[in-house]
């Protein structure tokens, strides 16, 4: 899948990418809001690093949870400009999955876990990719 604005004549950074789509039985999805936008748990691979190692890192640096992976959901690539004006295509690998014990506090301070009802989380999710995949989950009953 394809998400974004991509403009033509325009170099886009490719960043790895890879996310958990954690959701309650009761329908509410865990997002990462920071300055005020939100975000599904996860983010970059380092050079060499696995989807799977990567996603439990990012779990647990943003949430403090280990993460217990579940289900691949799907792919997608996301076009965008950050705000520095950087051009990126941010190409997304999605897990279902569920939080584990938590082991610390989260290593960014900006970053809040909420629990959000899956209607208000598609209107704070900052990435159409990210609605597309805790839809694409949901549908599928990965979770």
């Amino acid at each position: 899948m394809e998400f974004g604005k991509k403009i033509p004549d325009v170099y886009y950074r490719r960043r790895e990418a890879v996310y958990a789509v954690v959701l309650e039985k009761n329908k509410k999805v865990a997002i990462i809001v920071q300055n005020g936008k939100g975000f599904l748990p996860g983010g970059g691979l380092e050079i060499g690093e696995e989807q799977h190692t990567a996603l439990k890192r990012e779990c647990m640096e943003e949430t403090g949870f280990i993460f217990e992976l579940n289900q691949y959901v799907g792919h997608a690539e996301q076009y965008f400009q950050t705000r520095q004006g950087e051009y990126l295509m941010n190409n997304g690998y999605f897990y279902t999955g569920s939080f584990g014990e938590f082991v610390s506090q989260p290593v960014d301070d900006d970053h809040k876990l909420l629990w959000m009802e899956i209607d208000d989380a598609a209107d704070i999710l900052f990435h159409s990719s990210h609605v597309w995949a805790v839809k694409k989950a949901c549908r599928a009953g990965k979770a």
